[in-house]
């Protein structure tokens, strides 16, 4: 699966192009898709002019805030779910000592609402 960052979209497989915007992934093709990096003014092979339009160029740090960011959320959710478990068994086992389990539970919303936030 490959990620267009141009029209931030999933492709499904290996693909030359982006399904949605047909940029090529980090690379540019001529027509005979002989590949060429992404300066290149024409084709290192056949010396075609007509060259593919990469996606747009994002540096590798970005990259890598928006899969933490990403991986956040998934620990939320895990961590949601895991509090839902911990509620469920405090109410049927004691059903008077709720504040801390609920205190939990607003702390975990406020992570949530700045996730959504930012």
């Amino acid at each position: 699966m490959r990620y267009c960052w141009s029209c931030k979209r999933l492709t499904v497989g290996k693909p030359l192009f982006c399904n949605h915007c047909g940029k090529s992934y980090d690379v540019k093709y001529c027509p005979r898709l002989h590949e060429n990096p992404r300066g290149a003014q024409a084709c290192s092979q056949c010396g075609s002019r007509d060259l593919s339009l990469p996606q747009r160029h994002v540096p590798w740090w970005r990259k890598v805030t928006i899969m933490l960011f990403n991986l956040s959320g998934v620990t939320l959710l895990i961590l949601t779910v895991l509090y839902g478990v911990y509620m469920g068994f405090q109410v049927l086992s004691d059903p008077y000592g709720l504040l801390r389990p609920m205190l939990l539970g607003l702390l975990l919303a406020l992570l949530w609402l700045l996730y959504v936030i930012v």
